[in-house]
This record gives C-alpha cells, structure tokens and sequence, in this order.
C-alpha cells in the first residue's frame, strides 16, 4: 500500500502505515514509559500490529495512521480512528487513539492530532458519535480528550482494566 496522507495539520502528517515502518513503530511500541498504559509490543507484535492495521483499512477505510513529524520527517507515533465493537460493556462506536514519543509529549502534538482526527470522523467518515477509551490512571490522555471536546461518560473494564469512556457527538 502506498504511503498515502489521510491528513495534514500545521505540525504534522497522519498517513497510512507501510511495512517499512515496522522498525520506527516498534521502537516506540516498545518503550516502558509511552506504554505505561498499554501493553508493550516487540518487533514481532509490531508487525502483527501492521497486519491488523491494514486489515482495518480495507474493511472501514480508515484506521491507525502513522505521525509524522514535519519539522524532522520522523515517525513518532500512531493516531486515528479504530472501530470498537464491545457487547460485553454495550459499546458500539468509533474511537480517537493517539500514541507518541516520549520526546514529543508535552508539545500539544497529540491534542493537535486528536482533533484533526474528531474532524475527520465527523467531516469526512460521517461518524454522528466518537469515543476515546483511555485508561483511568492516564491523566495525560483524558486532558488531550477533554482539549478536544469529549466528555467523561462513564468507567468500563476491559480486560480487567477500569477504562474511562470519553466521548463527543457531532454538533451536525
């Protein structure tokens, strides 16, 4: 697949993922600190991950996208939509996920990229509802939430995890 710009804000660029990214994705995949919330994945899982991104893109024509810093040309992340479908917490909706860098947090980079990606959902997917399931200790990505206009609804467990719902609905 080509490496094709799903969107562009003034800082960075949120493309589609190619498997030549799998190095820089499972570097960041990696790290303790940026997965502290989530689990960590090696080189191998990293390219499962891939696999299961490209899936997403042939069946919803959307999905996690690579970020892309301008000012370097580096990837320094993942952000975009994921479609949930959980029965067992009644939730049904698309979701905002962001992920970056240590080295680029506490830039505004992930509320930037958050927001163009609410946009996004609602201008160019026709979403009417979205969501960002972030884990109830991570303050840092319920404020990024709360930045771009979702609300806290309600605590879930998934996977044995309390997880905060945090959603907006299109104003359209």
């Amino acid at each position: 697949m080509k490496a094709s710009i799903a969107i562009e804000t003034q800082r960075l660029l949120l493309r589609h993922f190619v498997l030549e990214d799998a190095e820089q994705l499972a570097s960041v995949q990696a790290d303790p600190i940026v997965m502290k919330y989530l689990r960590r994945r090696n080189y191998q899982e990293t390219l499962a991950t891939l696999d299961w991104i490209f899936k997403c893109y042939d069946k919803y024509g959307y999905g996690l996208w690579a970020v892309i810093h301008k000012a370097d040309n580096k990837l320094i992340g993942r952000a975009g939509l994921i479609w949930q479908n959980l029965p067992a917490i009644n939730l049904k909706d698309v979701e905002i996920a962001y992920l970056l860098a240590q080295d680029y947090w506490g830039q505004g980079l992930a509320t930037e990229a958050a927001m163009a990606i609410r946009d996004y959902g609602f201008e160019v997917i026709g979403c009417k509802r979205l969501i960002s399931l972030i884990d109830s200790n991570n303050i840092a990505s319920q404020k990024v939430a709360l930045k771009v206009g979702l609300t806290y609804e309600r605590e879930v467990t998934i996977e044995e995890k309390p997880v905060d719902v945090y959603g907006i609905v299109s104003s359209c």
